[in-house]
């Protein structure tokens, strides 16, 4: 099976064999490193993968987004459509 030649993370967290931790933003990992932009003034970073003791990703979850987006959509449906029959309810009385 065949590998890709490198996977884009949105945010990573490279942790080096000497303790050193670099955040990473636009990060790329590729055969032999670890690209991103990163520390004072986002400058671009590299580091080889040999050095890299741990790589952490966060990416942003799709389908979550999705829900929590059709959530909000659907709680402010709901209040206008309560707003609607309250107005409706006084203007008989």
């Amino acid at each position: 099976m065949a590998h890709p030649v490198s996977e884009s993370l949105h945010q990573a967290r490279v942790v080096l064999h000497d303790g050193t931790e670099l955040q990473l933003e636009d990060a790329m990992i590729t055969r032999d490193s670890i690209i991103g932009f990163g520390g004072e003034g986002r400058a671009r970073l590299a580091v080889a993968r040999g050095e890299a003791a741990s790589v952490e990703a966060r990416q942003p979850d799709g389908t979550r987004t999705f829900v929590a987006g059709g959530v909000t959509a659907l709680s402010i449906l709901a209040l206008l459509f309560a707003a609607a029959i309250a107005a409706l309810s006084t203007e008989g009385t």
